[in-house]
């Protein structure tokens, strides 16, 4: 089944990200006026359709859906799921906004998507999200879900067009990328080109830290288990991070390939290769 009980009305969503179950987890919250949280992939929506339909809850009924990010994999299926939810308000961060309502800037974003995954429809064919259905953010906003809202807090680092949510009624944080990648229980950095950047990520972190959420709901996979560990825990693993890479640029040179058979498991990710890009990204940015 592609849907599964989190915590109290918060499902998880897996939409099979590249026909691979267990890749990512999107989030639908069921409450008087539910929202999803992420879209998927362009290919990702007939799966949340399905969700929708396991949980009880009509397309039509569906009132927000949070676009946390502008990467293919989380905010792909936007521009499908415009068609499927009619009465959903899109929530994009003004920093990302037009590369999803813009077509010549979704072009140029699949393109470059593409062409590092070195696959052709990577996470699918996008569909443009009509600006009319959107609500461009930055942080600070609420989003009224009937029963409570919810906290939009401004959240870059993994990418400038990032921002969490805050739950007040689970303590949960929907902070998908902005506090690394969970999988199997621990914890594993996400630092993507072309924009990683690590000084905005830790202020993210702590910025978080600062709601004392009882449970973080990552895109990469799933709850966590303790909220405020894991960020006290990722902020330090990302400087450690960082600092690996360095090292291994300053002996191999900026071979990622090279450099990634040098690190230890307890680096090892499916995307550990695009994360030592996005870190050799930021070296090269920042003179490191």
């Amino acid at each position: 089944m592609s849907v599964s009980h989190a915590v109290d009305d918060v499902y998880a969503v897996d939409p099979e990200l590249m026909g691979t179950p267990g890749a990512l987890t999107l989030y639908l919250v069921d409450a008087p006026a539910p929202a999803l949280v992420d879209t998927g992939s362009a290919n990702s929506p007939p799966r949340i359709l399905e969700a929708l339909e396991t949980v009880g809850v009509a397309p039509a009924d569906v009132e927000h859906v949070l676009v946390t990010h502008v990467h293919l994999d989380h905010g792909g299926g936007a521009g499908a799921l415009a068609e499927a939810l009619p009465n959903a308000t899109f929530h994009v961060h003004e920093a990302g906004y037009p590369y999803l309502t813009d077509p010549q800037q979704l072009s140029r974003l699949k393109r470059s998507v593409d062409r590092a995954m070195g696959v052709e429809d990577a996470y699918g064919d996008p569909e443009l999200l009509p600006a009319d259905r959107c609500r461009a953010v930055s942080g600070g906003e609420r989003v009224d879900l009937g029963d409570r809202e919810l906290r939009l807090v401004d959240a870059p680092g993994h990418a400038p067009h990032h921002f969490a949510a805050f739950d007040p009624a689970t303590e949960g944080l929907f902070a998908i990328d902005a506090a690394g990648m969970h999988l199997a229980g621990e914890l594993r950095p996400t630092t993507p080109p072309p924009d990683f950047d690590l000084e905005a990520n830790l202020e993210t972190v702590r910025r978080l830290r600062t709601l004392e959420p009882s449970v973080t709901f990552y895109g990469h996979v799933g709850p966590g288990e303790d909220a405020v560990a894991e960020l006290d825990r990722y902020e330090a693993l990302l400087p450690e991070w960082v600092e690996t890479v360095a090292d291994r640029r300053d002996r191999l040179g900026e071979d990622v390939d090279a450099i990634v058979e040098t690190l230890d498991d307890r680096w090892m990710s499916p995307t550990v290769d695009r994360d030592v890009a996005g870190v050799l990204g930021y070296l090269d940015r920042t003179d490191g």
